[in-house]
């Protein structure tokens, strides 16, 4: 073969790679970010990239310096496991969309899809591609696959995860990609916009929940990414619990008006270091968390007593929960609830915002789950939160296992304001407002103790009354016996946002 054909191949891929352009990695890190490739290296286990067109070019002239035409693609490992991942470049023609790039993650599309690998994309770039020459007519050797980027994406959805990272700013395809993934982790300062110049922070796109995650900086997000597709990937034989764990009974005040901070709670149930939030800037009142116990990975969703709905369920948590009981049951993640819940919101506010559409949403979700659910009640329960909750009442899919602890409370309302339905007359007929509200808290208290503690145990309200600090272990048990097996087919797609 002719020798000068292989060194000039070999010359053309040295120059794609960052050794060959100190500049370029120069202004990356003085921009705050990672270059194309150092993304991908520190995503991937070491040395474990295989490229996908490192050759590509914006046109087939063989002097073309665009090298791998603004996209670095292909296939590595994370724990071992094949994972396909697209790095866009900004120093390539502003990281923009060509027909060639295109037809690169296309490419990728099939092989996740074929194969059922977790797929990642750096998405930071300005979109399409204004001036790119439209295609020749397809010829055989074209190197698509069954998909495009976008349908590819759908069809990935529930099948095997999408992470999409965004590290600066990403412009209308570019977000299109994200907004189709299951999951969006956004760095430092990026931000979304278009190409009419408009855009709006990260900041701003995880208080509507388009972001899921928000990161420090470039290597932050990779570290939350490869910890997203941890859970996935590898379930350890065991866990650690946190240090404090046997403590978690003390986070409960013992005034039943104090409000307390539900990630504790969660923190101190699950396996040490192993929490990962989803959403934490939307529907606040609801919380929505991956984690493992005793190695085993779970989703565990919560309401928040400390949120400014003191946990009720608005339309954004019920949205949050439906979605978040979706994307547990596509990949096979047993569900833990803890139950903290005043109800649903009413009044004009809620109404506005569409309550009466959304509250449906975990009730169904929860309805059409195949996953065990193992419900863990706090305090409080009113109205139709538990149904969302844990899907109780519900004949066809009830929890495998349904705890309360000794501080626990139910009832079809607020118990205070079943007290002015029940006690209405008297109520009225009180001679102050001291002897009213006394009148109230008195139903109020009888109440209470009729559904609380060892009473709620003895009318079997619950299958087990536990101490806080047992319920971990019980919950344990019950998920040895059922072990994790993923579909043969696609159960069900995922919301996507």
């Amino acid at each position: 073969m002719d020798h000068q054909l292989i060194e000039q191949i070999e010359a053309a891929r040295k120059r794609t790679l960052d050794g060959a352009r100190p500049d370029v990695v120069e202004r990356s890190h003085d921009q705050g970010h990672l270059t194309a490739r150092e993304r991908l290296a520190l995503l991937f286990d070491v040395d474990s990239f295989v490229e996908y067109g490192a050759l590509a070019g914006a046109t087939t002239r063989p002097e073309d310096e665009h090298y791998a035409d603004g996209l670095v693609a292909g296939v590595g490992l994370i724990e071992r496991q094949p994972v396909v991942a697209g790095s866009y470049d900004t120093s390539i023609l502003n990281g923009t969309q060509s027909d060639r790039s295109q037809r690169k993650l296309a490419k990728l599309m099939y092989l996740a899809v074929e194969h059922r690998w977790p797929f990642v994309c750096f998405v930071t770039g300005e979109g399409a591609r204004l001036d790119d020459p439209l295609p020749g007519p397809p010829i055989a050797v074209a190197p698509r696959g069954r998909f495009e980027i976008y349908d590819g994406l759908a069809e990935l959805n529930g099948w095997a995860p999408t992470i999409a990272i965004v590290c600066g700013r990403s412009v209308d395809g570019h977000t299109g990609i994200a907004m189709l993934s299951d999951l969006v982790i956004a760095a430092g300062d990026a931000e979304f916009g278009s190409l009419d110049g408009s855009s709006r922070s990260a900041k701003d796109y995880a208080r509507t929940g388009d972001v899921d995650v928000l990161a420090a900086d470039d290597r932050q997000a990779i570290d939350l990414a490869r910890q997203y597709l941890g859970l996935y990937l590898h379930e350890p034989r065991s866990g650690e619990p946190p240090a404090d764990a046997d403590a978690i009974a003390d986070l409960i005040p013992e005034n039943r008006r104090r409000p307390y901070d539900m990630r504790k709670v969660i923190a101190a149930f699950a396996d040490d270091g192993s929490v990962l939030e989803l959403g934490a800037d939307w529907g606040r009142s609801m919380l929505t968390v991956l984690a493992r116990l005793d190695g085993r990975t779970v989703g565990i969703y919560a309401n928040q007593p400390r949120s400014p709905l003191a946990g009720a369920i608005d339309a954004a948590a019920a949205d949050k929960a439906s979605r978040f009981i979706d994307l547990c049951d596509a990949y096979e993640y047993p569900i833990v609830s803890f139950v903290d819940n005043p109800g649903y919101m009413v009044g004009p506010q809620a109404e506005r915002e569409g309550i009466a559409r959304h509250h449906a949403r975990p009730l169904a979700a929860l309805h059409h789950r195949t996953v065990p659910l193992y419900s863990v009640q706090i305090r409080k329960a009113y109205g139709l939160g538990p149904y969302a909750m844990s899907g109780w009442g519900a004949a066809r899919r009830v929890p495998e296992l349904r705890l309360a602890w000794p501080s626990v409370e139910s009832g079809g309302m607020s118990l205070e304001g079943a007290a002015y339905l029940v006690k209405r007359k008297e109520i009225l007929a009180a001679a102050s407002k001291q002897e009213a509200l006394a009148i109230r808290d008195d139903y109020a208290e009888r109440m209470r103790d009729a559904t609380s503690g060892l009473r709620a145990g003895r009318s079997y309200q619950f299958d087990d009354i536990v101490t806080p600090r047992d319920t971990r272990a019980r919950i344990t048990t019950m998920l040895k016996r059922t072990p994790r097996k993923l579909s043969a087919v696609k159960k069900h797609a995922i919301d996507p946002r």
